[in-house]
């Protein structure tokens, strides 16, 4: 019996068939990806075949040599060998780095032991590092080492060794850094090498001299450390002078690197508007000489027309110092500490407000114990009865004394033209409008929206039947402004001479303020001499203080905060430019 076969139970759907395709592609992907590691595998294996056949064939070369003759060229151990030389072999470009050191042979007694070995320079260690040159894949250096032995025995010698130790930050050895030593003696030769797994470069069997050995070290991503030469203008006294190498003794001498990190400096004003090309002084503590002292790391530099500047800096203790003859510094986030410290590769950002420089300038930073700074300080300078200063941590201010340039808008019954130091109502021909006339303030733009306006202070004259009120308002688009009083609508009206303006103006980038003037007498008009607004934002630190353009003497320093002990000291005040006084206030 024949069973019919239905074939349409037997095609595929279009998701089956992409499904399909999608599993093949996938599948064909993979098994490329890795044909082309196993390709990539094999040829970097080549390669580096090449190149130890390459070290091979010099190593054997130098195994023929003389052993007078197994050295560098201009170097020590001296010899006929290059510092370094280009191979092509089978298409590549191989760089082949030597270096050749003498070995003292523990066998027979050391520099170090006792009795100490006379004749240190028992054989010679030969190690060569190739480097291709024009490969596309990253292929690592190869490196091979041989030991070459005098045929006749060691010879005594007038010469001397010297152990060089580098070491980093925290004292640990520093492993295949490079050291550079010049002999400075005649004949002058050059040795360029790296430190052990020890951190230490032994060289044995080297001339003597005094001063004669001129060091340098670093590593990339490194800092550096280096002898200098004594006697100099630069280095009469130098902390650590070029070293001396006595015959049949051994000089040990220790240099210290470490990573690098970054200082990143930024300049502006209380507005966040960024100060192009601020100039400041970067100064370390440590000493390259010490009679007079003089800084390893002493850069003028100045910031770009970003106000920006990045510097690869060692770790070191820093004085940050404005130089510029425009500005001094208002305020630093986080504190600058006078010096502040750079750990090795670390990241350090100093965000600096500066101000017009004036004659005498201090700058008064009010901090607790652990260090955080305190808003809301009281700080008072003192100089007699009659001439004080106070400002309040945390807060700068705006003052506006000048009217024919300071408005957006205005009424038709309002002077602020006529003597642009008051603002008053305007002469209609010997009369004043009794309608209430008003103004509107230009923008003042604070430059960041994490703003806090505090205060809002006016000076002026108000007859009798005259009032002068005000209105304010914020916002972030410069666009909306709806002017309110103190019960946050537009009906109502400062009048007090100072007030706390309302929180609800809280973090925002721009205010105006607007004013009114009215009489009851058109004999009579109330003048406005000047408006005052302090406030808060994250372009300056919310602890310190800048007292600009003070007289010099003797000064009482006065700190107060509700909650801290009460602060007190004297100071004096020349004729230098700038002085920063840090203030630690203790619960």
């Amino acid at each position: 019996m024949k069973f019919p076969i239905n074939y349409q139970d037997k095609s595929f759907t279009l998701i089956e068939v992409l499904l399909s395709l999608a599993i093949i592609a996938l599948i064909s992907t993979f098994i490329f990806s890795l044909f082309q590691n196993v390709n990539r595998i094999l040829a970097s294996a080549r390669i580096n075949l090449q190149i130890i056949s390459a070290l091979q064939d010099e190593i054997e070369k130098i195994k023929v040599l003389k052993y007078e003759d197994v050295g560098i060229q201009g170097s020590w151990p001296p010899g006929i060998l290059p510092k370094e030389k280009i191979i092509e072999k089978g298409g590549l470009q191989i760089k082949v780095t030597f270096y050749i050191r003498n070995i003292d042979d523990p066998k027979d007694g050391t520099i170090t032991s006792t009795p100490r070995d006379t004749a240190p320079a028992d054989y010679k260690l030969v190690e060569l590092e190739g480097e291709c040159l024009n490969c596309s894949l990253p292929i690592k250096k190869q490196v091979l080492t041989t030991y070459i032995a005098p045929k006749t025995v060691e010879a005594l010698t007038r010469n001397g060794s010297m152990f060089i130790q580098v070491i980093n930050a925290e004292g640990k050895p520093v492993a295949n850094a490079s050291v550079k030593v010049d002999y400075l003696n005649s004949p002058q030769f050059t040795i360029q090498d790296i430190t052990d797994n020890l951190g230490i470069l032994r060289l044995i069997d080297i001339p003597p001299g005094i001063n004669a050995y001129s060091i340098y070290v670093t590593k990339s991503g490194y800092s550096f450390d280096r002898t200098y030469q004594p006697g100099t203008q630069e280095t009469p006294n130098p902390i650590l002078p070029h070293q001396t190498v006595r015959a049949g003794e051994l000089t040990t001498v220790t240099l210290q690197i470490d990573l690098l990190s970054k200082l990143k400096i930024k300049t502006h004003n209380i507005f966040c508007q960024p100060l192009s090309f601020a100039q400041f002084n970067l100064k370390g503590t440590k000493l390259i000489n010490f009679d007079p002292p003089k800084s390893k790391t002493d850069i003028t530099t100045t910031t770009d027309e970003n106000g920006f500047k990045e510097l690869n800096v060692e770790f070191d203790n820093y004085y940050l110092t404005i130089t510029d003859s425009r500005y001094v510094l208002r305020s630093s986030q986080p504190f600058l500490e006078e010096p502040f410290e750079v750990k090795p590769n670390s990241n350090y950002f100093y965000d600096l407000t500066l101000s017009s420089r004036s004659p005498i300038n201090l700058l008064v930073s009010v901090v607790d114990e652990a260090g955080n700074y305190l808003d809301g300080a009281n700080v008072r300078v003192t100089k007699n009865v009659n001439e004080y200063w106070e400002k309040t941590t945390g807060e700068e201010t705006i003052v506006n004394n000048t009217w024919n340039n300071s408005y957006d808008s205005l009424s038709s019954g309002i002077d602020p033209d006529s003597n642009p130091e008051i603002l008053k109502l305007k002469d209609l021909g010997g009369f004043y409008s009794t309608s209430t006339e008003w103004l509107v303030s230009k923008t003042i733009d604070l430059g960041t929206s994490t703003t806090a306006f505090k205060k809002f202070s006016w000076v002026g004259n108000k007859p009798p039947g005259t009032s002068i009120k005000f209105q304010v308002s914020a916002n972030n688009d410069n666009l909306t402004w709806n002017f309110i009083g103190p019960d946050g609508t537009s009906n109502s009206y400062f009048e007090d001479s100072e007030f706390n303006l309302p929180s609800i103006l809280r973090n925002n980038r721009y205010f105006r303020y607007k004013v009114y003037l009215q009489t009851n007498d058109p004999s009579v008009t109330p003048y406005l001499d000047k408006v005052s607004l302090s406030f808060y934002s994250s372009c300056f630190s919310p602890g310190e203080v800048l007292f600009e353009n003070l007289p010099p003497g003797e000064y009482n320093l006065e700190v107060t905060k509700p909650g801290y002990f009460f602060y007190n000291k004297t100071i004096i005040l020349s004729d230098e430019e700038f002085y920063h006084e840090k203030v630690i206030l203790t619960p």
